[in-house]
């Protein structure tokens, strides 16, 4: 029976071979179709301000939600930003700098006088540098300037790495910690801070391995639940100034740096599984032994653990990123390769039952699984 099953393969190997090929073309399509779509998944933010009247109507709304006074618009701030500088320090930690300015009302007759001064609740500690740069009085303002420079740590969701999009706020409060001045966003400061479009940043910044998809500003409420020792009711859902830059990782760079040296050790692995044969010509041709296999995979095997160990050390607070699956499945590619060039050495009447004609099977079916794995991980993990 085995005889007439390895006959049957052999007169079909050209149609086995024709699906193998079909098979791994459809997964390459499929898997590059998904990072493509993953790549370019981009939604404008919901919620964003525009322009100031929505600005002041946001505001207006999130203070009756919280069940406070409308602040007057006499002790709103508006509050602009322009950034020079953003860079990631780490998996958590983000460098900024650049200019904060502040249009202060001259409004002797306001119940609320407002004040300037802001703070970055965020910052790491010793990492805020703000200097004072200019000061003008303008009509019915006092605009003030500062040039900062501060280092805030954030929570960021890497679970889709490399193909990940991050948003990176600013969170901007002010001084007047009694609560009577409200910072608003200084929108009329820009040309155009419609949907999709990006502001308040350098032309010419430069940010690595990031592209912008663009920059908003919003109002976030913050629970402390607690009163600061005030003799008043904890203070809740209160509205607080940010300014957020949308991130999106370069795709080309993350091909570069992580996909392609693990699709160089996926295809010598295969190299590895077309030297085990039976066949004596073939043996003498690649002069193959189990220790030959087993020092090869070795080989690649610290190759992937130096890749993946370093791809770890970047996010060592995230669970496991998209990433990482491939490297599990180069991992168990590597175990059944080895397990294949045992089974050479098994008794011929065992190596028919499991493997037959040669080890056609597994050399045909190597590409086609490994591709339709990726597929369906990327599935489950990107959308």
């Amino acid at each position: 029976m085995p005889e007439k099953t390895s006959s049957r393969l052999m007169q079909n190997f050209r149609f086995y071979l024709v699906l193998s090929l079909s098979s791994t073309l459809f997964g390459i399509i499929a898997l590059a179709a998904m990072w493509y779509q993953a790549d370019k998944a981009f939604a404008p933010t919901e919620h964003q301000l525009t322009t100031m009247s929505m600005a002041r109507e946001n505001l207006k709304a999130k203070l009756a939600l919280a069940g406070k006074n409308t602040v007057p618009q006499c002790a709103q701030i508006a509050t602009g930003v322009y950034l020079q500088s953003l860079n990631f320090h780490s998996a958590n930690d983000v460098h900024i700098s650049g200019y904060i300015w502040q249009k202060v009302p001259i409004a002797p007759d306001c119940p609320v006088q407002a004040k300037a001064g802001f703070y970055f609740p965020e910052a790491v500690e010793g990492a805020n540098e703000l200097r004072k740069k200019y000061e003008y009085v303008q009509g019915n303002e006092t605009l003030h300037g500062w040039i900062f420079e501060t280092t805030v740590r954030q929570p960021f969701d890497y679970s889709k790495y490399p193909l990940d999009h991050q948003t990176v706020w600013l969170r901007i409060l002010s001084n007047d910690f009694d609560g009577y001045s409200t910072l608003i966003p200084d929108l009329d400061a820009y040309p155009d801070t419609g949907i999709k479009s990006y502001f308040g940043l350098d032309r010419d910044i430069v940010l690595g391995d990031w592209q912008i998809d663009e920059t908003f500003f919003d109002f976030k409420t913050a629970t402390y639940h607690t009163n600061f020792g005030y003799h008043t009711a904890t203070t809740e859902l209160n509205p607080e100034l940010h300014f957020n830059v949308v991130l999106k990782r370069k795709f080309i760079n993350a091909f570069v740096v992580n996909l392609i040296p693990m699709l160089t050790v996926a295809a010598l692995l295969f190299a590895v599984l077309m030297t085990i044969s039976r066949k004596r010509s073939t043996l003498a041709f690649n002069g193959f032994s189990i220790m030959s296999v087993i020092g090869t995979i070795s080989a690649l095997f610290f190759v992937v653990i130096l890749s993946h160990v370093n791809t770890r050390t970047k996010f060592p607070a995230q669970s496991i990123v998209y990433i990482e699956y491939f490297y599990l499945l180069l991992y168990i590619a590597m175990i059944l390769v080895v397990l294949c060039s045992f089974i050479f050495n098994a008794p011929v009447n065992v190596q028919r039952k499991l493997v037959m004609h040669d080890f056609m099977l597994p050399k045909l079916i190597y590409w086609p699984s490994l591709l339709l794995a990726m597929v369906l991980i990327s599935y489950w993990a990107l959308f």
